[in-house]
């Protein structure tokens, strides 16, 4: 049973959620053939579906429209939050859902990609440390993050054409908005791969290196491969969510 904000009072305490789910979504630039939203849209579908798989009683909070879009931030329509404001407010909600008893919450951070890693976010990086930290703080939590795609990452890399040159606005995220708003997706689109690693976004804004806002390939973009795509992002994510809470199980009750 999921549970989310359009339930009442007494339907979220009678149903006794187990787990809460906190997705973070994004308002910024998606090269100039998606909508700002992009990630956001995305999660609100992704999530859900994360949430009717696990099997037990969960409370799905709404997305979250903004993280911490530095990289884009002077972009019309970009809006972003800074590393210390949303550590804040992820220790504030994760505190919020404690405090009525649901000691087990995943942090859903962005979405992610084939190139991505499951142990450094590659978008909203302080999550992690919001994480750690709650874990730290609140003995009798267990907070996880995960990013959906990072998580199929193996599938991307048999689903997408170029998954090691999807970075923003590529093949990955023009095929989910095609599968799920293709009335959304323009047909602008430009590829664009910079000569450089990924790496470089450390020091580098990005739109130094794609000035189209876009880092892949978006012409390789089909609504089947972002169906499948969705589908392996969901089936991997339960399987890491279930994986990481009975680990986590375990290892309390040998400590």
């Amino acid at each position: 049973m999921v549970f989310d904000y359009q339930n009442t009072f007494d339907e979220v305490r009678d149903g006794k959620p187990t787990v809460a789910i906190l997705p973070i979504g994004a308002t910024e630039r998606e090269g100039d053939h998606l909508p700002v939203g992009a990630s956001t849209l995305v999660l609100e579908t992704v999530s859900r579906q994360i949430a009717e798989g696990l099997g037990e009683p969960t409370y799905l909070l709404p997305v979250m429209p903004f993280g911490t879009s530095g990289s884009f931030v002077g972009s019309a329509g970009t809006i972003s939050l800074s590393w210390s404001t949303l550590m804040d407010v992820i220790t504030d909600l994760v505190e919020s859902l404690a405090r009525q008893g649901i000691t087990r919450i995943v942090v859903i951070d962005s979405l992610g990609g084939a190139g991505g890693s499951m142990i450094r976010p590659g978008e909203n990086y302080i999550v992690k440390t919001a994480v750690r930290q709650m874990n730290y703080d609140h003995p009798e939590l267990d907070v996880l993050w995960v990013q959906p795609f990072t998580a199929a990452a193996r599938d991307l890399k048999v689903i997408m054409d170029f998954p090691k040159d999807d970075a923003h606005a590529g093949e990955l995220t023009t095929s989910l908005l095609m599968h799920l708003a293709p009335d959304l997706v323009q047909s602008n689109a430009q590829d664009h791969v910079p000569p450089i690693g990924k790496t470089a976004l450390d020091w580098v804004p990005f739109a130094a290196l794609c000035p189209d806002g876009v880092w892949g390939h978006p012409s390789r973009a089909t609504a089947d491969k972002g169906k499948l795509a969705i589908a392996a992002a969901v089936k991997q994510t339960i399987a890491y969510i279930q994986e990481s809470f009975a680990y986590l199980s375990q290892a309390k009750q040998r400590a």
